[in-house]
């Protein structure tokens, strides 16, 4: 027994107080807790001696000896041990999970790729799973890590995705691998003459305003979701602009990343010596505030400038080696404004709106061997052939949604967006939360969708979307849209677990 308590002893004062190797990391819990387990200590190890005094003829305590209430109070200090680890744990690190398991009911009509005019593809089963495992980190009180590992999978998965790239293999279902959603630090560097916050890793830049109404939580992503919506790797910097300006929460953003990186398979610190392609860089620079005057509410100014698009054959169907080429640059410019319980009405609102201009480089890809010969062509930037035609194009996105001051059925929310992209119009946003890229359509959407908490944990939404595709190809930036009379109706229901 004496050997149990001495363990304990040790193992609750190397928990309470110990140092984390090099690092000199101090682990703490409140003095008050660690004076009642000492206590608690010294009060069992007196009752010890004392029995110890009355053993038995054998010279040992035995187990029908030992008085029961005793045996409750080892069992206590060792529930209280492993409630301190737990702690010293999240200390270090908070973890957090959800799970999404959703069905889809797609019927799409006209489309070239599924028999053209007059054709009806039905799709009246598709369920899907997504398990996200939410970490962060107060490393320091300047330094700060958050991540997000996803595994996102449909049912009995068995096909590959051919749009798959780094910026949405999160975002599309596939298989149960893991993928690394975000992970990025923020750091605030002390003594600087100005607020200054760099953030720098895998960014938060998927599924951001106003993508968190119909997602029914916080905001989560930096930048708004009509002209970039995935994964991305890079660096920002933040200048904090309240003291200057007086207006809550201004701030400019410049960002850097790369949305194609050429590497040699084999080594892997040098360009792929076959194809020598060059790396396609984005620049953007955010300028953010709370309107004034306008509670809880948010505008959002952007510019963006991708340099040297990659051209890939494979996303058209290519079952030839056409090598990649750059096919030009693309600059795109935002405005995003949105309030939320506006008025004290319980109407959150928002509008985004932009814009996109090409500059091709004359470059073009080879497409070959497509089903049917529908896709044997050259492609360039927005260009079939060898044209080199500069071609602008925008997009607009708003909505709304109503909270409906209910308790008994935990405050339901109902909500209605509608987008419409213009024949040209081009966005980074294959990363999309939903099963199909609905800011990137160059035509109407219509999306309606009612949400249901049944507790503080669980939630469900039933939704119901429909898509006029005024032209074809949307979201691609390589070829010329032709015109489109397809139609996507999408009526499907989900529930979301976060704990």
């Amino acid at each position: 027994m004496k050997k149990i308590l001495l363990t304990a002893g040790a193992l609750l004062a190397w928990t309470s107080c110990a140092v984390a190797g090099a690092g000199g990391q101090t682990v703490a819990i409140p003095v008050e807790d660690y004076k009642a387990i000492l206590e608690r200590l010294d009060t069992l190890q007196k009752r010890v001696d004392q029995m110890e005094k009355a053993e038995s003829p054998s010279g040992k305590v035995t187990a029908a000896a030992m008085p029961s209430k005793l045996a409750k109070d080892v069992e206590t200090i060792y529930d209280t041990l492993d409630k301190v680890e737990t702690k010293t744990l999240k200390d270090r690190i908070n973890l957090g999970a959800e799970l999404r398991t959703r069905a889809d009911f797609f019927k799409l009509k006209n489309d070239a790729n599924f028999g053209g005019a007059g054709s009806v593809e039905h799709n009246d089963n598709h369920w899907t799973n997504r398990f996200r495992l939410n970490l962060d980190s107060e490393i320091r009180k300047n330094l700060l890590f958050t991540g997000r590992i996803t595994a996102y999978k449909n049912f009995a998965n068995s096909d590959n995705n051919r749009f798959t790239n780094d910026s949405n293999a999160a975002h599309l279902p596939g298989d149960s691998g893991l993928k690394l959603d975000r992970a990025y630090v923020d750091w605030i560097p002390e003594g600087m003459p100005i607020p200054l916050a760099l953030t720098f890793g895998r960014h938060p830049s998927s599924e951001g305003p106003p993508s968190e109404l119909k997602e029914n939580r916080l905001r989560q992503s930096t930048y708004p979701s009509l002209l970039f919506d995935g994964e991305a790797d890079g660096v920002v910097a933040t200048v904090g602009l309240e003291r200057y300006l007086g207006w809550k929460n201004s701030g400019i953003r410049f960002a850097w990343g790369k949305a194609y990186q050429d590497t040699n398979t084999a080594v892997s610190y040098m360009d792929n010596s076959g194809g020598m392609y060059d790396d396609t860089n984005i620049y953007a620079m955010f300028f953010e505030t709370e309107i004034p005057g306008v509670r809880d509410s948010l505008l959002v100014l952007s510019a963006l400038q991708a340099s040297n698009l990659n051209g890939d054959p494979t996303y058209l169907y290519s079952t030839t080696n056409t090598a990649k080429v750059d096919i030009g640059d693309m600059t795109m410019y935002g405005i995003h404004a949105q309030a939320n319980n506006l008025m004290d009405s319980g109407f959150d609102i928002f509008l985004s709106t932009g814009i996109n201009k090409t500059d091709p480089s004359g470059q073009v890809i080879t497409v070959a061997g497509s089903p049917g010969g529908a896709y044997d062509n050259t492609y360039g930037l927005m260009n079939t052939g060898a044209n080199t035609d500069k071609h602008s194009g925008w997009a607009v996105h708003a909505g709304l949604r109503y909270n409906i001051p209910y308790k008994p059925w935990n405050n339901p929310k109902i909500g209605f967006e509608y987008n419409h992209g213009s024949e040209h119009w081009f966005s980074f946003t294959w990363g999309s939360a939903e099963l199909f890229n609905k800011l990137a359509v160059r035509g109407d959407v219509y999306d309606f969708y009612y949400i249901q908490p049944f507790n503080d944990n669980l939630f469900g939404r039933l939704g119901y979307t429909h898509a006029d595709y005024s032209h074809g190809m949307s979201g691609m930036h390589m070829g010329t849209p032709g015109d489109s009379s397809s139609e996507l109706d999408n009526l499907y229901f989900l529930l979301d677990v976060r704990f």
